[in-house]
């Protein structure tokens, strides 16, 4: 007679087991590459816009994580009210960021602007002076220093309008990742709040 081996029974993996597994993973996961990631700190405003554009390009790990882990833990309502105060922390902590991300791309953005415009003026002065340079055999003539200072005009504000285009694109993709997980994990936190809540009520 044939005989099987015993199937695993369903109860040794049931699916809060499974989704306490994976969401603590995500979570564990999304907070030691934060802290990696903040390593060496600075306090300029483009180390800050990389790590903010860092997070919120993780943050939807840390919501899918949350939420299974809250998912495995709904039948035990005191981690589950503690998990809700962190949700709720944690969503108006990305709200807020969003606001810095915005002031950030800004002055990103007006330094880029600067740059530029001093590389430009730089340039123009070069060429100038190169006019009455004594080491040049021929000397440009105007038609030519016409020309370049065109040139040098026409890239620089290509480069500004590329400047310009690449901060706001970056800064619209962070402040909307944060702005949704943020309202994503105050929803969590509120929803696991009135369902602790109402588990009292009915005791």
């Amino acid at each position: 007679m044939v005989s099987f081996p015993n199937q695993a029974s369903p109860s040794s993996f049931s699916g809060p087991i499974l989704c306490r597994i994976v969401g603590l993973a995500c979570l564990i996961g999304f907070f030691i590459d934060m802290a990696v990631l903040a390593l060496p700190p600075s306090a300029g405003a483009a180390w800050r816009a990389g790590l903010l554009q860092q997070m919120s390009d993780r943050s939807i790990i840390l919501l899918f994580g949350m939420a299974l882990f809250a998912y495995s833990i709904w039948d035990i309502p005191q981690i589950r009210k503690l998990l809700s105060y962190a949700a709720l922390s944690i969503g108006v902590l990305f709200l807020l960021t969003s606001i810095v991300v915005i002031r950030d791309s800004l002055t990103l953005q007006a330094q880029a602007l600067t740059n530029i415009g001093q590389q430009a003026a730089q340039l123009q002065t070069q060429v100038e002076q190169s006019q009455t340079n004594p080491d040049l055999a021929a000397p440009p003539s105007p038609e030519q220093l016409e020309q370049a200072t065109q040139q040098i005009t026409s890239q620089a504000e290509a480069l500004k309008q590329n400047a310009k285009t690449t901060i706001t694109r970056t800064g619209i993709a962070s402040t909307s990742n944060l702005v949704v997980v943020g309202i994503g994990l105050i929803s969590l936190g509120r929803t696991a709040l009135s369902s602790s809540s109402g588990s009292r009520k009915r005791r």
